[in-house]
């Protein structure tokens, strides 16, 4: 995993920015137990409500989760049976690969231009498979995706590693992310203040979610909150007493993800 320098400095700025970002602040009680808890974002002019992840948890996300392909996803298409027409090469040469377009899209022979975004795998597999039907009889397709490129999400703040992750055809928990960049920091780390600031889904308002890892029960709730598209899982600092200022570094939200997705991966 390569961190770029661009991306190194943008973290120490955040680590740095819980001192120097007014303008924002937090209406709660006295325990991350209580109900009502705000944290109010001047740039969007709104708050936004806190919400502890053993509110969200879903046991049945993982047997009902289906990776949907999105732009910049390259597509494995193997026609078995047709050699004249559809050679068999090795499959990991890269002009084997259908890359989605901006547009959302792939090309096939004889299948012409097919809709791959939002499909699964095998909703994908079973368009080209009925268009190249109108030409051969019974054709056997095998589809896969070569490589997971349009989803993404970011573990930044007091852990080992800061990195960027593909999310794939199995989903990521809160507690597969913080795993894979090595845990939290035990020097600098806050572990009771684990935040993951979320987008949402089109227009649908932004909404900030808290973990606290310092408790066993906290460990087993990371391990069933599943990660989506451009979740940002931040880790506070021990030293910061004033995290949400600290937060308040990640909106507007489009404009912060611009500027870190310089993490790339091996």
């Amino acid at each position: 995993m390569i961190i770029r320098n661009k991306l190194s400095l943008l973290v120490i700025f955040f680590f740095a920015g819980c001192s120097l970002s007014p303008g924002m602040h937090m209406e709660t009680k006295s325990s991350w137990a209580d109900d009502e808890k705000y944290v109010f974002i001047d740039s969007l002019g709104k708050k936004i409500r806190l919400v502890d992840i053993s509110e969200t948890l879903d046991s049945s996300y993982k047997t009902n989760y289906f990776y949907r392909i999105g732009v910049g996803d390259q597509i494995s298409v193997t026609v078995w049976g047709l050699p004249e027409t559809f050679p068999i090469v090795n499959a990991g040469l890269d002009q084997n690969l259908r890359r989605v377009d901006s547009n959302g899209n792939i090309f096939y022979p004889y299948a012409g231009l097919v809709r791959a975004e939002g499909k699964t795998q095998d909703e994908l597999r079973s368009d080209i498979t009925v268009r190249l039907s109108r030409y051969f009889n019974n054709p056997q397709l095998d589809l896969s995706i070569a490589r997971f490129n349009s989803q993404k999400i970011f573990v930044l703040g007091e852990v080992t590693r800061p990195i960027k992750l593909n999310i794939e055809d199995i989903p990521i928990s809160l507690s597969d992310a913080i795993g894979e960049s090595f845990g939290l920091n035990t020097n600098t780390s806050a572990a009771s203040e684990v935040f993951i600031i979320r987008q949402g889904r089109l227009k649908d308002e932004p909404i900030i979610f808290h973990a606290n890892l310092k408790t066993p029960s906290g460990f087993f709730e990371a391990g069933n909150f599943f990660l989506i598209n451009n979740d940002i899982v931040y880790v506070n600092s021990s030293s910061t007493a004033r995290w949400n200022k600290v937060i308040s570094q990640f909106f507007p939200f489009s404009t912060f993800l611009n500027s870190i997705d310089n993490l790339t991966t091996d």
